[in-house]
């Protein structure tokens, strides 16, 4: 098993924007699941065939865009492993989806969506 290293600024910093994120989506899923029990169902399978069908077709632009106008920059040259990525990091978006739906669920997910409108 590899040997994970400590974790660093950055570590943290992209921890906490995982978990914010992670809170976001629990809501998010909340609320589909929320629509799965009335009668918006279809809603609830359109959406996210909509968000999947989005993100195929940003993907193959992205593509396209490449294959049409290259970068013609070389990659740099690969740093030596330094070891995993830390438990606190790979944990961090898994911890807020389940914190987003519990908060969702005690009531607290349109107040949270609030703040940021």
């Amino acid at each position: 098993m590899s040997k994970r290293r400590r974790m660093q600024v950055s570590d943290w910093v992209n921890a906490s924007i995982n978990l914010v994120i992670g809170v976001f989506l629990g809501i998010a899923t909340d609320g589909l699941v929320q629509l799965v029990t009335t009668a918006f169902w279809p809603l609830a399978v359109v959406i996210p065939l909509l968000f999947a069908g989005f993100f195929v077709f940003i993907w193959l632009f992205d593509k396209l865009v490449y294959r049409i106008f290259p970068s013609g920059v070389r990659p740099a040259r690969k740093p030596q492993a330094r070891g995993g990525i830390p438990v606190p990091r790979l944990l961090s978006l898994p911890v807020g989806v389940v914190l987003g739906v519990a908060l969702a669920r005690l009531g607290l997910g349109d107040p949270i969506i609030g703040v940021i409108q």
